[in-house]
């Protein structure tokens, strides 16, 4: 009897072992109940921007007022030009290349985005799009009208206003764009080869175009021959300014045009004006003289801008090869709207 209570008593702890189990699993989840957490990864960390490209503005020449050093009309036309030829240089030396650099910066943070962020999967979807928003606020920062530029644009005006009053001051001494010649000019003339100054005049305003250049370069002094907007003496060329008079002043300047035919600076004139249509760095047209053995020449952008009123500009440098002696001049041609045709800037 107490044998089969015993066996009585293990049956019935069995089957309770055998509920608490059966109950304990039904209770606990399984792994394949689980939802799957990937493990935690560190995000690597972004990559920096790039350093931003600065512009050298203390380096601006502080020249605008040296001629008023000078006494006579023609060394502060003198000084006038050093003026603009040294503005000139920091325009293409110091601007150009700032603006060229920071058109390479927005490529490089572009680059950034598509080729180290975007799309990478080491990094959520989040910060991408962080590291997306800041590269894109830097990129229109850098843009022309962007903070990141205000500097320059501040720079360009002055440059710009610098050079439109070196420009009418040089003429105030010289006698060109509508000021009357200055003292010394009339003295110079009156004692210029007595008894033949008729004579001179009709070569220098016929087909010599040595006598019209050696009477330009005198009444300039030393100015012939260097930077565009003030090559030459206007005074030389009937009070017209750089441009030489007839259908080509607003493309030809008094140092290439004087030495030239009538027909020479027709072809040297076409040549420039195909130049500026291609509105391209590098550009060159060039031209050989229709009347004359030897003598030939080109046409060659070297820069162009945007200015901040939204004129067009463009430096072009011409070559005139004239009995084996080589005449190079620059010059600054602008257009106000798409369409109109370049000329020259005073």
């Amino acid at each position: 009897m107490k044998l089969r209570h015993q066996t009585v008593l293990v049956a019935i702890g069995a089957i309770l072992v055998s509920s608490g189990a059966a109950a304990a699993w039904q209770g606990a989840p399984g792994e394949g109940d689980k939802a799957y957490v990937p493990p935690v990864v560190a995000e690597p960390p972004l990559p920096a921007l790039p350093p931003r490209p600065t512009l050298d503005t203390d380096s601006y020449p502080p020249c605008r007022e040296d001629y008023r050093k000078m006494k006579e009309p023609f060394d502060q036309a003198e000084a006038i030009n050093r003026c603009t030829v040294a503005i000139d240089a920091y325009y293409r030396e110091k601007m150009l290349p700032y603006r060229q650099a920071m058109i390479a910066y927005q490529d490089v943070l572009s680059s950034l985005y598509s080729t180290q962020v975007g799309a990478n999967k080491r990094y959520s979807a989040d910060t991408q799009y962080r590291f997306f928003q800041t590269v894109m606020a830097e990129h229109a920062a850098s843009n022309p009208e962007g903070a990141n530029l205000a500097a320059y644009r501040g720079i360009e005006a002055q440059y710009q206003t610098d050079r439109a009053y070196l420009a009418d001051r040089f003429c105030f001494n010289t006698g060109c764009n509508g000021y009357p010649a200055p003292a010394a000019v009339a003295t110079a003339d009156s004692v210029d080869k007595p008894g033949k100054k008729g004579d001179e005049t009709k070569r220098a305003d016929g087909a010599n175009p040595d006598a019209k250049c050696k009477r330009a370069r005198k009444r300039g002094g030393a100015l012939g021959g260097l930077i565009g907007g003030v090559a030459g003496s206007a005074a030389g060329l009937k009070g017209i300014g750089t441009a030489v008079s007839g259908l080509f002043g607003a493309v030809l300047v008094s140092e290439i045009a004087c030495q030239l035919d009538e027909k020479e600076q027709k072809v040297a004139a076409e040549a420039t004006i195909a130049v500026t249509k291609k509105e391209e760095v590098g550009a060159t047209a060039k031209w050989t003289s229709p009347t004359r053995e030897g003598v030939a020449g080109s046409s060659t952008i070297t820069a162009l801008n945007t200015e901040p009123n939204g004129s067009r500009c463009l430096s072009i440098t011409d070559i005139a090869i004239v009995e084996g002696e080589e005449t190079r001049v620059a010059k600054r041609m602008c257009r106000q709207k798409p369409g109109e045709p370049y000329s020259i800037m005073a």
